[in-house]
């Protein structure tokens, strides 16, 4: 492969820009400049030191080992040549049916038998890496994208095939994906894995089950079809999704670069920047405003003040279910007046943005957020209680 070959193969890898030449360039020169190679050792060991007998028990080791490796150079070459007769095909899928016993043949190249057999042998592989990669999805969005897409065929599959085991397996799963990425990961100090199994009997409730499970319960081919498109359609709702989460975790670490011990923020994987600026804050006590600048976040609303390095220093941290936020017109007048009052058991006060439109902007995000909020603990609290009833 040429250094144009290797630019160019990739191209658009990232979702959201290519990365840079000069970075693909550079690995491209550092695998040229050391290859991966094997070396074939000498067959013969002369050492004046080591007796006869152990050099000739060396010796056939060396041979033995050379030997392999060349039948392991030999096979190198008609599977490189194979894999480039593949790639420049387009290879449709091929069709799977029962065997025609009128006619003594298979309506298809792979008889179904052959391919239920297959993925009851190999399913529970995939199942493991699925559950293997939810188990850190709050550190690897990209990791969950490609196993959507292992999930994607491998439901699909036991739909098709009428695995009802494997299948109620694999649909598991992809409720487990849904409701970490509806839930927005978990916070530190929750149970992730208890949440969703207290989440379970309401998850059943859900638009997308009941459909799935309707298609599941006919017996024809035209509902299994249709369970496979719901599929399908569900799958790339979630994996658009989830490349949006990737998009906002990527502009969470940025902010939070700029806050001074601001990593402690990334303690909480389901934590999303929404909303950034300068608010004149007025003391309760004083009556004397101070500038400060706030982040909102999915779950806290913090404000800080700037030090002469330029990061900002946090001042307080407000967590967001508890807010509640009101005009406050008790200035020149309702045209006029650029207050707002937040409320909250732990601290209230006035503050003042820039203008009518900037306060606007800054209380709606603020509401919606605590509403998100709201709903979200509401949501997994709903769960715990539903379980435990369901238990007594």
């Amino acid at each position: 492969m040429t250094k144009a070959e290797f630019l160019n193969n990739l191209r658009g890898v990232e979702s959201v820009e290519d990365l840079s030449r000069d970075y693909l360039s550079a690995i491209f020169d550092s695998i040229a400049l050391h290859p991966i190679e094997i070396h074939v050792l000498p067959s013969r060991v002369e050492n004046s030191n080591t007796d006869r007998a152990r050099g000739d028990a060396k010796s056939e080791f060396i041979a033995n080992l050379n030997s392999s490796f060349a039948s392991l150079l030999g096979s190198v070459k008609p599977a490189q040549e194979l894999l480039r007769g593949v790639a420049v095909h387009r290879h449709p899928f091929i069709t799977v049916s029962d065997y025609d016993e009128a006619n003594g043949t298979f309506g298809s190249i792979v008889p179904k038998d052959l391919v239920l057999s297959a993925i009851s042998t190999t399913w529970h592989h995939f199942h493991g890496i699925i559950n293997a990669t939810l188990d850190i999805a709050h550190l690897d969005n990209r990791g969950l994208e490609c196993c959507l897409d292992v999930l994607k065929y491998g439901l699909c599959s036991t739909i098709i095939l009428e695995m009802s085991m494997e299948r109620a397996a694999f649909i598991t799963q992809l409720a487990r994906i849904k409701f970490f990425k509806e839930s927005g990961g978990m916070d530190e100090e929750e149970n992730a894995e208890q949440a969703f199994h207290d989440d379970q009997i309401s998850y059943r409730q859900e638009e997308w089950y009941r459909k799935l499970n309707g298609y599941l319960s006919s017996p024809s081919e035209e509902a299994k079809g249709l369970a496979v498109q719901l599929v399908y359609y569900t799958v790339k709702e979630t994996k658009n999704s989830l490349q949006v989460d990737s998009k906002l975790k990527r502009d969470m670490k940025r902010i939070t670069q700029r806050i001074r011990k601001g990593e402690l923020l990334l303690n909480d994987p389901s934590r999303i920047f929404v909303f950034e600026g300068d608010l004149v804050k007025r003391s309760n006590k004083s009556g004397k405003n101070v500038t400060y600048h706030f982040f909102l976040f999915s779950d806290v609303l913090i404000y800080t003040h700037q030090l002469s390095g330029g990061d900002y220093k946090i001042h307080e941290e407000l967590p967001l279910h508890l807010i509640k936020i009101t005009a406050d017109f008790t200035g020149t007048g309702r045209k006029t007046n650029r207050a707002f009052r937040i409320h909250h058991p732990q601290k209230s006060f006035t503050v003042f943005a820039e203008d009518e439109d900037s306060k606007s902007e800054w209380m709606k995000k603020i509401t919606s957020a605590v509403r998100r909020e709201v709903e979200r603990k509401a949501r997994v609290e709903g769960a715990r209680l539903a379980s435990a009833a369901f238990e007594r």
